[in-house]
């Protein structure tokens, strides 16, 4: 039993009959592990409880002590004066939820807001990831176990911590994920009424003038910074997705989890798919293929689904399938071209604008603004965007 969960539980290891022969030992082992596992689980969401909090987890908490009139007495020994660690209402609610005579109210919990929440946006597998890595380090950092109990200053405290610890634009994106969870919080706790406690958290984060800065000696630097010879880049399977991204400014999710149906004779297509959601609807849109690209391209014409399904990872979490593509090719795309995947996206930016090129229609074929039907394979701006891609060196 860990150290800081025996007072919570009430006792010091786990224990239950092993069976009659080994065999039946062992085979009860994985439920064992299973359900001291959730014991583990539940009791480190109690040992965060307020006082009322706690009250309401007394039948659970003490399912297994015995006689619950030993209990109801012990509760009562709690509320004596002197002792004063609980109230007289509280030792009255305990001793009737431990009797049967009323029944607990439900913990809010984190659970219950992610549940909530993914029902009413149905969001794609990685955003359900970011909102609960958000939420996760929320709840940790003000150790409490319901987010109906956290209060503004947890929010302001919060924010100062994320401040001081990552960039501010990290901590712009964690606050804008708790921002919209709260939003739900609010609108699923009408009766409780809660504050929404990150509401203009996010928008308050200014960029400092050290970080502007940076940015702009980062602007800078693409305009120069320049791969290896693409002669040269040899060494990996995957040197084709890396001249994919070098003349196309495609995310790496887009270029790994390319199908042989989207090479067609003189563009490739960004479409959504089970199997590879896009970061947004922009995504979504038809790119040029650049001369260079073209005997690159070839040997995949007429190819039956994903190029690269070895660059496809796959981990559950709370039900849910997260799926990546290609997170594993930063380092050996490092090693074969100079750059790291995203230098090749802001490359591809930078050198366009650098030839004024229109900024929107740069937006456009990055994934950034939304398509028209004159920015489409066959419209009538088509050919600006095949002079934007052939003017890539």
């Amino acid at each position: 039993m860990p150290l800081d969960l025996r007072e919570v539980l009430g006792k010091a290891k786990f224990k239950e009959p092993g069976g009659a022969t080994l065999n039946e030992a062992r085979a009860r082992i994985p439920g064992f592990v299973a359900r001291t596992d959730e014991l583990i689980r539940t009791a480190r969401g109690h040992s965060r409880l307020s006082t009322d909090e706690l009250i309401e987890a007394l039948p659970e908490l003490t399912a297994e002590w015995g006689d619950p009139q030993d209990t109801v007495v012990a509760l009562q020994m709690l509320g004596l004066e002197g002792v004063d660690l609980f109230s007289s209402e509280q030792v009255n609610r305990g001793s009737d939820l431990l009797l049967g005579k009323a029944q607990p109210q439900k913990l809010f919990t984190s659970e219950d807001l992610l549940d909530a929440r993914r029902r009413d946006k149905q969001p794609a597998p990685r955003t359900y990831e970011g909102w609960k890595k958000a939420l996760s380090a929320f709840m940790d950092f003000t150790q409490k176990a319901s987010p109906l109990t956290c209060s503004e200053q947890d929010a302001v405290d919060y924010k100062d911590h994320l401040i001081a610890k990552v960039s501010r634009n990290t901590a712009k994106v964690q606050l804008a994920y708790l921002s919209g969870l709260w939003t739900t919080l609010v609108e699923k706790n009408k009766k409780d009424k809660p504050l929404h406690i990150f509401k203009g958290l996010a928008s308050s984060i200014e960029e400092s003038t050290r970080d502007k800065a940076l940015r702009a000696a980062k602007r800078k630097q693409n305009q120069t910074f320049e791969a290896m010879p693409i002669d040269e880049w040899t060494g990996s399977v995957y040197v084709p997705v890396f001249k994919i991204l070098y003349y196309t400014g495609c995310r790496l999710a887009e270029a790994a989890a390319l199908r042989g149906e989207d090479i067609h004779d003189d563009y490739i297509s960004v479409e959504w798919h089970e199997d590879r959601s896009l970061k947004t609807a922009n995504s979504v849109r038809d790119i040029p293929i650049h001369p260079k690209l073209v005997e690159v391209l070839n040997r995949f014409r007429g190819a039956k689904g994903y190029l690269w399904p070895a660059l496809k990872t796959v981990h559950i979490l709370d039900g849910v399938e997260i799926i990546r593509w290609g997170h594993n090719l930063a380092r050996p795309c490092k090693k074969v071209t100079g750059l790291r995947p995203k230098d090749f996206r802001d490359r591809f930016a930078t050198q366009l604008r650098s030839l004024d090129f229109n900024q929107v229609n740069i937006e456009r074929l990055m994934g950034h603004a939304a398509l028209t039907t004159n920015s489409t394979y066959g419209g009538k701006d088509w050919s600006k965007y095949v002079q934007m891609i052939h003017s890539v060196q």
